[in-house]
């Protein structure tokens, strides 16, 4: 007990040091990356009021993207800008290093995921340039079988799918690791606060409650939801595997969803 105090003790003398550091520096003495990175350390909430923080921040930085002039890259920067301040808000501690370790998939959450058209928009461009044909057809192929099985899915059942992801490597490592979805990041954020704690010598990188990575996750996807349905282009979340197929299959999905097409049928809600 005593060392778990110590251990929360030092955690939050350092996120006191970061905050005196942004008050008392003058703007000159922070560039542009460490301005994006400490406005998204949280503050000490936690449930709701995490969500609605994180909710708040993700609003206000998509809103300022999709008031530019919206082409077929904004898709690709709005999701990298969303993902990459997740990572940051789930593990506030953790360096940049730290925050892009890789870690596979794991055996429990797979299954229905919810995800905006700039995140399945974002996938199929990084599978059509990084991905041979033949595994393209695979993922393909995959995403749909999934897609067909959820639709015919019985509601409250709660059937694992019978596929895995269509994403999902034969090493159980997210093929579009670094551009996988929002919903998938608080799985293995948890998983490298895990791996980090048990090599750490000093205080784990992750003083969050459970829970906070989900918090984190909603928030931010709320906040891009309403930013992206004031900018007048599709916000609403849709089901992996049907979208990552309907993108795959439309190379212009990222001019055209720009221009406020709807691409994607049956949103979640």
């Amino acid at each position: 007990m005593v060392g778990l105090l110590l251990t929360l003790s030092v955690c939050v003398l350092l996120l006191l040091l970061v905050v005196v550091a942004v008050l008392l520096f003058p703007d000159s003495a922070l560039g542009p990356p460490a301005h994006a990175v400490l406005k998204w350390i949280p503050p000490f909430l936690g449930g709701k009021a995490l969500r609605d923080w994180a909710a708040t921040i993700a609003e206000q930085t998509a809103r300022r993207r999709l008031a530019e002039k919206r082409t077929g890259e904004t898709a690709d920067r709005l999701v990298a800008e969303m993902e990459d301040a997740a990572m940051h808000a789930m593990l506030p501690l953790a360096e940049r290093e730290e925050l892009e370790r890789i870690v596979p998939c794991p055996d429990t959450g797979q299954g229905r995921i919810g995800v905006t058209p700039p995140e399945a928009i974002a996938i199929a461009a990084y599978i059509r340039k990084h991905r041979s044909a033949a595994e393209q057809e695979r993922i393909l192929a995959l995403a749909e079988a999934n897609a067909r099985t959820i639709a015919a899915r019985v509601p409250g059942t709660g059937n694992p799918l019978p596929h895995p992801c269509a994403l999902q490597g034969s090493d159980h490592v997210c093929c579009v690791y670094s551009e996988r979805p929002l919903r998938c990041r608080p799985l293995h954020a948890v998983a490298i606060a895990r791996d980090l704690a048990n090599s750490a010598v000093g205080p784990s990188p992750s003083p969050v409650g459970p829970g906070h990575e989900n918090a984190v996750a909603e928030g931010i996807e709320i906040g891009m939801v309403r930013a992206m349905k004031a900018s007048g282009v599709d916000g609403r979340t849709y089901e992996l595997n049907a979208a990552l197929a309907t993108a795959m299959k439309m190379p212009d999905a990222a001019e055209r969803w720009a221009k406020g097409e709807s691409l994607f049928d049956n949103p979640l809600r």
